[in-house]
């Protein structure tokens, strides 16, 4: 972080926060954050309905929010690796070979940043509503998925190679039009909905969340995407190691029968996830199609697409070629295999150093890890005295481990849908760190 009195005594930032009185006596300053929390509603119930142009005007509008929201009050939170990220998503446009093409990604990826300013405001004191929307959303989106898969839907796009055992099976893309951007856009609901099965307590609020628990695991299941089985899997994963580390430390304070339950519970789970992939031919020959190697022509395909993107990022090493996809189409022939035509480097960190260098994926690793850091030092403080809202940022985090595992193979996180979730979950976890903080 820069010292403060730099941001107080700069053009850019010397007006930070000079509109406080102002605010204290306006209608609109007193109910700024009601603003943003609409905002973010709106933001939400979009995501899976909205073009891609829709949701660019959505964030733009977003600006004018959040130039506003600083004048009232200076930003908080992760905001030095951000912009230091930021800082180098800008010279990596500026030293691009294609200036005009990586601009249109630098723009994307600025509204993106920009839009966790509104999402820290917004979820400041409606969090859990707003966690409530997406998961009703996402609730139909999925429900909407499973109707596929029992009535049938065009494939829109060659998914699974024709020459497979495993060719004309259905999978399943709801409103998102992509099995796999659906399973990424599901996959933050699972983690919250199995958050919210341990924390609400009443048993119509725990009914509505087992439902979603099913509905959506079953929803990325049936998406066939492996990515996406894999970030699954992460989900389930860091959430039971959650519950069984906060299981260790309450043990004097639970009952036998109730420590029982919990391991009993998750070995059940186990054994029907084993269940469901022995008795499931198409599931278990998608699931060991995996482990297949480059005898598989999807695995093929990323590893192909891979070694041409480590090629990229040799010859542009320390600020990439520019951000987005318009600059990566433009660049990428110049290294692409025959009939290997790709349209991202499908794996994120990849996507990030080809895209800003080794220098943008040192910042991005530095936010990565200011975010994970603030994680961890919430969830400890929330371990050591449990309430309801343990379980919902437990269910919160295992989302986001579930979000980076299905980046290592694939680059939907640069998406809307599934990059806005992102920061709506780093949002939800810095508020409830600062409510921590706070005296």
């Amino acid at each position: 972080m820069l010292p403060t009195p730099w941001w107080a005594a700069s053009w850019v930032t010397g007006w930070w926060g000079k509109g406080a009185a102002w605010a204290a006596a306006s209608l609109v300053g007193r109910w700024r954050d009601g603003v943003a929390a609409a905002w973010v509603a709106g933001l939400l119930l979009g995501l899976p309905f909205l073009t891609n142009d829709q949701l660019g005007l959505l964030l733009f509008g977003g600006v004018g929010l959040v130039l506003g929201l600083w004048f009232v009050e200076p930003p908080a939170g992760i905001w030095g690796t951000a912009v230091l990220y930021w800082v180098t998503l800008t010279l990596a446009t500026a030293f691009s070979p294609v200036k005009m093409a990586a601009l249109s990604g630098w723009v994307k990826a600025s509204l993106y940043l920009m839009s966790l300013a509104v999402l820290l405001r917004g979820v400041r004191r409606w969090g859990q509503g707003l966690m409530v929307v997406y998961l009703l959303v996402g609730l139909l989106v999925a429900v909407v998925g499973l109707r596929q898969w029992f009535f049938g839907a065009a494939a829109l796009a060659t998914w699974i190679d024709p020459e497979s055992p495993l060719a004309g099976t259905t999978r399943v893309y709801s409103f998102l039009k992509n099995p796999n951007l659906l399973a990424a856009y599901l996959l933050p609901g699972v983690g919250m909905s199995l958050g919210c099965l341990w924390a609400w307590r009443t048993w119509a609020q725990r009914g509505l969340a087992l439902t979603l628990v099913l509905v959506l695991t079953a929803c990325v299941v049936l998406t066939g995407s492996r990515g996406g089985w894999l970030g699954l899997a992460a989900v389930y994963a860091s959430f039971a190691v959650g519950l069984g580390w906060g299981w260790w430390q309450w043990r004097w304070q639970r009952p036998l029968w109730q420590r029982i339950l919990l391991w009993l519970g998750m070995g059940l789970l186990l054994v029907a996830l084993l269940a469901l992939l022995g008795r499931s031919e198409w599931l278990r020959l998608r699931f060991l199609s995996i482990f297949a190697g480059r005898a598989d022509s999807s695995n093929n395909f990323r590893l192909t697409v891979w070694a041409a993107v480590v090629a990229m990022i040799r010859d542009h090493p320390w600020l990439g070629i520019g951000p987005g996809n318009r600059a990566f189409n433009l660049i990428y022939p110049l290294y692409q295999r025959p009939n290997f035509a790709a349209l991202g480097a499908y794996s994120v960190p990849l996507e990030v150093a080809v895209e800003s260098g080794l220098l943008g994926l040192a910042a991005f690793v530095a936010l990565t890890g200011s975010i994970l850091q603030r994680s961890w030092q919430t969830l400890s403080q929330k371990m050591r005295h449990p309430c309801p809202q343990t379980f919902v940022l437990l269910g919160v985090l295992a989302g986001m481990v579930g979000t980076m595992t299905h980046g290592l193979v694939d680059t939907l996180w640069f998406r809307p849908q599934v990059q806005l979730l992102w920061w709506f979950s780093v949002a939800l976890v810095c508020q409830t760190y600062a409510s921590k903080s706070s005296p």
